[in-house]
């Protein structure tokens, strides 16, 4: 038998019924050297939950597995019963179907129960999501341990190569990679860890597993730290599979060991792209991968617009499990836990040097440009906790939204009147409520794009960083306060405003083009969450703006500047109209140079890497 997966049990209560479901006679022993479920007389508990289920149809689709086992180590007498749930779309009614139900007594500790399952559906309006029911028939028993196994013998031998790239984030990615290593089961597997520290602040001496390797480097972003981990895990001929890891996540390890047993048995290459789950609200799906430039509803083109497929599903209703039983084409996939085979990487070449922001996005879509849509996919129970990006504090990181524009340049999607209008609206926007950094940051970051692909080939990206955050400093209006948070949400601000509201609102930007004496010298909350944000009307002829992002820790203050502010949207119109007689050539500066930009000759110069026998070695020729 071959180990598949595991039945894991939860590390905490606050995200039990992610992994198990269970009555008041049933509980888990932490306890014991290996945690176990421990049960009375008609105890009972279901793997019917997130991590636990058994996703049919990406198993039938993606690979080779159709003879799979639950091995249970159990301890006395119990009823094992397995079901398959379907989701119907037309009614939106869940079909439970019994598929087996059987005894067994006297179970020891030791030696494992088998339930077989039945062959995995190939029918796609039959699959659906599979998990089993185990009812405790004597006065105690035990489950110590659950597997998912076959008889199957893997398809290829898999090696794979953990890239964390970190900077300043020491206590998360100590913790991460504590979990993998502490693992039992993965020390039977093949696998490298490669941590790249941006920040120079990790101590070699504290990753001394023999399994782990320490890279400092200078802070080159995060597409130069994981390109700088892809490099050195492409240059050893052992590593098969590498695997993206952000530096701020909660890791859960089973997540790593089906990633490797999925690849082991995969019909085809696959990137296997981990769901992100909400850290301020675990039990949320935040996305299980995105759509980028689409609509919402009919998947039309929609410049600049990111779809999160199952946002904020509640993963607690077991019932919403059933809407991630079908597989859905994905644009694009985060780096916070991405599996790509070296194939892919020898293929379409490494990342883009965007330092932060979009890098994950553009890699995904020169993937999909060159094996389409059917080679990313979003295994579900697959997922890392991170912290949602709404909740992001640093105003700087919206300069790197001149990624976006470089990114549809390059994949010829980027049209003058969209980026005209997307930026218009968001530097407008900020104006209105008084965000005269975000609205700075975005006008440097559009004209910075006109610049073309040398901001890229030949700025440092060190130095440039620390003047975009430089530039974040500059502004002596806008301020944030931490831990200084309202205590509830005030009613008033659900309301919409009205037409005439928004007319006047925006023609008068809020106050700016108003004398002085129209001002009252008063302050207004403003509450935003990631759906929603209260009406900047309320903001009209206020002196100051408090903001709160719900999800953060802090609240933004911003004074009104009305000499700062008109001038930013008179400098926006400028350079708005310039634009329009460089726009095509600027684009196809950028077309030509995605080549060179991802090629490892280019890597190797930007990340300053010594010459070595990687230059003769068969990588040397990465390109697009």
């Amino acid at each position: 038998m071959h180990i598949v997966g595991r039945t894991k049990l939860p590390k905490s209560a606050e995200v039990a019924k992610l992994y198990l479901q269970c009555n008041d006679k049933a509980a888990i022993d932490y306890s014991a050297e290996t945690p176990e479920v421990v049960f009375a007389l008609q105890g009972f508990i279901s793997t019917n939950s997130y991590f636990n289920s058994l996703y049919e149809t990406f198993y039938t689709k993606y690979t080779t597995l159709d003879r799979l086992f639950y091995l249970l180590n159990l301890e006395g007498d119990f009823q094992v019963s397995v079901y398959r749930e379907i989701s119907t779309r037309v009614s939106e009614a869940n079909c439970r179907q019994l598929l087996s139900r059987e005894k067994f007594l006297n179970c020891k500790i030791g030696k494992a129960t088998e339930i077989e399952l039945p062959e995995l559906q190939q029918i796609q309006t039959e699959r659906g999501r599979i998990y089993f029911e185990l009812e405790c028939l004597s006065q105690s028993g035990k489950l110590r341990e659950s597997f998912l196994a076959t008889p199957q013998l893997p398809e290829r031998e898999v090696s794979l190569a953990v890239v964390a790239c970190t900077f300043q984030k020491e206590t998360f990615i100590k913790r991460t990679i504590k979990t993998i290593l502490q693992d039992k089961l993965l020390q039977s597997k093949s696998i490298e860890i490669l941590i790249v520290d941006n920040a120079g602040t990790l101590n070699h001496s504290e990753f001394s597993d023999r399994r782990t390797k320490l890279i400092s480097q200078r802070n080159i972003g995060g597409s130069g730290g994981f390109t700088r981990g892809i490099v050195e895990a492409l240059s050893s001929n052992r590593n098969s599979h590498i695997l993206l890891l952000d530096d701020d996540i909660e890791l859960e390890s089973e997540a790593i060991y089906r990633v490797i047993t999925l690849n082991e048995y995969a019909k085809h290459d696959l990137v296997i792209a981990g769901s992100m789950l909400d850290l301020s609200q675990k039990h949320q799906l935040y996305e299980a991968g995105a759509l980028y430039n689409k609509a919402l509803h009919n998947r039309d083109f929609q410049a600049f617009n990111i779809v999160r497929l199952h946002h904020h599903l509640d993963l607690q209703n077991v019932s919403n499990l059933n809407l991630l039983v079908e597989t859905e084409p994905i644009d694009s996939a985060g780096f916070y836990f991405l599996s790509v085979p070296r194939t892919i990487f020898e293929s379409v070449g490494l990342l883009l040097p965007l330092f932060l922001k979009v890098d994950d996005t553009e890699f995904c879509l020169r993937v999909q440009e060159r094996f389409g849509n059917d080679v990313i996919v979003a295994f579900p129970g697959i997922a890392v906790w991170h912290e949602p990006f709404f909740a992001k504090s640093s105003i700087w990181n919206y300069y790197y939204y001149r990624n976006d524009s470089i990114v549809q340049a390059m994949h010829g999607t980027l049209r003058y009147a969209d980026a005209i209008a997307h930026f218009t609206k968001a530097i407008v926007s900020s104006l209105l409520v008084f965000d005269y950094k975000n609205a700075q940051m975005l006008i440097q970051a559009f004209e910075d794009y006109l610049q073309g692909a040398k901001i890229l080939q030949h700025a440092d990206p060190e130095q440039w960083h620390s003047q975009i955050v430089k530039l974040d400093r500059s502004c002596q209006t806008q301020h944030i306060q931490y831990h200084n948070l309202p205590s509830h949400r005030q009613t008033e601000q659900d309301s919409t405003a009205t037409f005439m509201e928004k007319i006047v609102s925006l023609l008068t930007l809020n106050g700016h083009f108003l004398p002085n004496v129209f001002t009252q010298d008063k302050d207004v909350l403003l509450w935003q969450t990631a759906e929603h944000a209260d009406r900047r009307s309320r903001a009209f002829r206020k002196k100051r703006i408090l903001i709160f992002k719900e999800g953060g820790q802090c609240l933004y203050r911003n004074e009104l500047d009305k000499s700062r502010g008109i001038k930013l949207l008179v400098r926006w119109i400028a350079i708005a109209m310039k634009s329009r007689i460089e726009w095509s050539k600027v684009t196809r500066e950028w077309q030509q140079a995605r080549r060179e930009l991802t090629s490892l000759q280019f890597w190797r110069r930007y990340l300053n890497l010594e010459k070595s026998s990687l230059e003769k070695s068969e990588h040397q020729d990465l390109v697009v």
